[in-house]
């Protein structure tokens, strides 16, 4: 009984002991996670700073005023606009104003804008301002012919975006950045409805990283360029389709019509009905290169030429059928048998006809770009 006494008190400790230690490893094993935790955030924050997005750079807010769009010209791929532009910065040892340049404008177009072409601003201020919160303020005024190459598979049913493109001259996005302001862009009201073919879009002011792909020969640069911090404005604007449709799609479907004749007449007529294929055909080549000449040079078919395709192949196969039935008639079959066969003929073609158009139109309006809000 005595010794067992004894040892209970012993095994009280050591369990006692036991316990403390386990204490002290949960704390030490705490301890070294909140090092590994901090040795890796300390790591994180020695990391060098994305491209682009330098703390040191100057930051410019900029908004934009579209006053007007004047004109489109699809055949130059060229566009007429009217815009205000500010721009508004701390330090005080830079003036942006004095180097931003649009980077797509028609220099033949605006060559007595400036000695050596292209959009060149007007400044509303002969220095740039002060404000009370001691920052620089400048307002410019652009007004001019810009170009922006344009996707026309679906014309006549397709929507442009109207790109106008400001970058600094000088400074890349290690030394200037710009930000749209707190309101980028807004919108002349009188101007809606008042673009002659086309229904205006919202317009938005993105600012976007552009990098030439060398150093133009700056050592201080590296080899393959540095970013600079660009202002894009874009404007779509859908083109209004019923003038179109009144335009192009009618005088097609007039000459396919004309053609459709080929199944009515007697076989006996056989140079009448050549003379409606050939006339057709020739009709519609001219239509097509008349239509040409309102669009710019492009390495792929527009919607309006698979339609002409379409016509033009209906109009040989309604040809060709005409002379091999008016041999036809005049060998095998009765004048009766012939004109109801021809009739048949006739109306399934046109049928085939009116389908494959129908559904070239719905395949390109179908894979056309996400609409836009527009206004009307």
């Amino acid at each position: 009984m005595g010794q067992s006494a004894r040892q209970a008190p012993d095994r009280q400790a050591a369990e006692a002991v036991m316990r403390m230690s386990h204490k002290y490893r949960a704390v030490a094993a705490l301890l070294s996670v909140l090092v590994a935790l901090a040795s890796g955030l300390a790591a994180l924050m020695t990391l060098p700073a994305p491209a682009g997005a330098d703390p040191g750079a100057d930051q410019v807010f900029v908004g934009a005023y579209v006053k007007d769009v004047q004109e489109i010209d699809v055949a130059t791929e060229s566009f007429t606009v009217d815009i205000y532009l500010w721009l508004r910065w701390k330090n005080p040892n830079i003036n942006p104003s004095a180097t931003l340049e649009a980077m797509n404008s028609s220099g033949f177009e605006n060559s007595t804008t400036s000695a050596t072409g292209g959009v060149t601003p007007k400044m509303l201020y002969d220095a740039p301002v002060d404000l009370p919160d001691g920052s620089k303020y400048m307002l410019m005024r652009y007004q001019g012919v810009f170009s922006r190459k344009l996707m026309l598979r679906d014309y006549p049913f397709d929507t442009q975006m109207l790109r106008v493109v400001f970058k600094d001259e000088r400074a890349d996005t290690r030394t200037l950045n710009f930000v749209p302001d707190t309101e980028p862009i807004s919108i002349n009201r009188s101007l809606l409805n008042t673009i002659p073919g086309y229904s205006l879009g919202t317009p938005t002011l993105s600012i976007i990283d552009h990098q030439y792909e060398t150093n133009f020969g700056d050592i201080r640069v590296p080899p393959d360029g540095v970013p600079f911090s660009c202002i894009a404005i874009d404007l779509p604007v859908k083109r209004n389709v019923l003038p179109h449709i009144v335009k192009l799609f009618i005088p097609i479907f007039i000459v396919i019509l004309i053609t459709a004749l080929i199944f009515v007449l007697p076989a006996r007529l056989e140079e009448a009905r050549a003379g409606i294929g050939i006339t057709a055909l020739l009709t519609i080549i001219a239509l097509q290169w008349s239509t040409e000449g309102d669009l710019p040079s492009v390495e792929y078919l527009t919607m309006l030429d698979v339609i002409y395709i379409l016509s033009m192949i209906y109009i040989v196969a309604a040809t060709g059928y005409s002379v091999l039935a008016s041999r036809r008639g005049h060998h095998e079959k009765p004048t009766a048998v012939t004109a109801t066969l021809d009739r048949r003929v006739g109306l399934s073609s046109l049928g085939v006809y009116a389908v494959l158009v129908a559904l070239t139109v719905y395949l390109h309006i179908h894979n056309a770009p996400p609409a836009t809000h527009f206004f009307h």
